[in-house]
């Protein structure tokens, strides 16, 4: 049904048509579930997120040839096998793919760019951005690791906290010696949410779909806080019910825009002659 419908709609825009395959870590009920059909600059796409090798290799073999790419994830998020060897569903998508062209991508990566353009967006009308802001990042995994590294790069004050304290310093730690030389701010590891959050400008929720943000946390908020669900499910109920009531705003990330992005990127590449970049000289310069 989503591949009719991708084609249907790929040939009315006159654009290109493509399927994702990626894997998470988060499980749910089911063994795969599948995503909403995309309509970007040059391609409509969906795709599905599975929790296993089997579900991947299914889907490559049911949907090659029937559209013109496939982007597989090249994170590996599945558990090992029974066996101890990696799981990996860009070998087993490669390996099956004869007739569509592959790409691969990083799932995360593209969720992390995300969050990065919308708060860009969010404060172009202040004439520091998102320098000195404090921003709060509840869960310090892959994804909001790499948040606090980009936030921190751009000057603000980041609050990074981890059920696991240890590992949260080894992190933090991490983050801070390879952060730009002459930048001030820093990335702080903080044991306990409600500290973390106290007088934040930013709280970004990235736990793996585990609610961690609770109504009581949000009564010391300014109605100015900025609030962005990455991980999906990070506010109790009546945290959202009260942020609403109370004008506080609360996002959810959408990985559109760096989607295209991606796509108009990969499609340039593919353009680029590789094999005929080399050396040559010019005015006795060798370039």
């Amino acid at each position: 049904k989503n591949l009719k419908e991708i084609k249907k709609i790929s040939n009315n825009k006159k654009k290109l048509s493509g399927f994702m395959i990626g894997n998470t870590t988060k499980f749910e009920k089911k063994n795969f579930y599948f995503t909403p059909i995309r309509v970007t600059e040059k391609m409509v796409l969906s795709g599905l997120i599975v929790y296993s090798e089997v579900y991947a290799k299914l889907a490559a073999k049911y949907i090659d040839g029937k559209v013109d790419y496939v982007l597989v994830d090249a994170e590996k998020k599945i558990p090992p096998k029974k066996n101890g060897k990696p799981s990996n569903i860009e070998r087993r998508v490669k390996e099956i793919l004869k007739k569509s062209k592959l790409w691969e991508y990083k799932g995360n990566d593209l969720t992390v760019d995300a969050v990065d353009i919308l708060l860009t967006f969010l404060m172009k009308k202040d004439l520091r951005g998102i320098g000195g802001k404090k921003i709060a990042v509840l869960g310090a995994g892959n994804i909001g690791t790499k948040i606090s590294l980009l936030m921190v790069e751009r000057g603000a004050k980041v609050f990074l906290t981890r059920k696991n304290f240890k590992k949260l310093k080894g992190t933090v730690q991490t983050l801070n010696s390879i952060k730009p030389l002459y930048t001030k701010e820093k990335v702080n590891p903080v044991k306990d949410n409600f500290k973390a959050i106290k007088s934040a400008d930013i709280i970004i929720g990235a736990t793996n779909g585990k609610p961690v943000i609770s109504k009581r946390m949000l009564f010391q908020l300014s109605h100015k806080t900025i609030i962005i669900d990455v991980g999906k499910g990070t506010l109790n109920k009546d945290a959202l019910s009260y942020a609403v009531k109370c004008g506080i705003n609360v996002y959810r990330v959408d990985v559109s825009a760096a989607l295209n992005g991606f796509i108009n990127k990969s499609l340039m590449i593919e353009k680029m002659n590789l094999e005929k970049l080399g050396r040559r000289k010019i005015f006795e310069e060798t370039i």
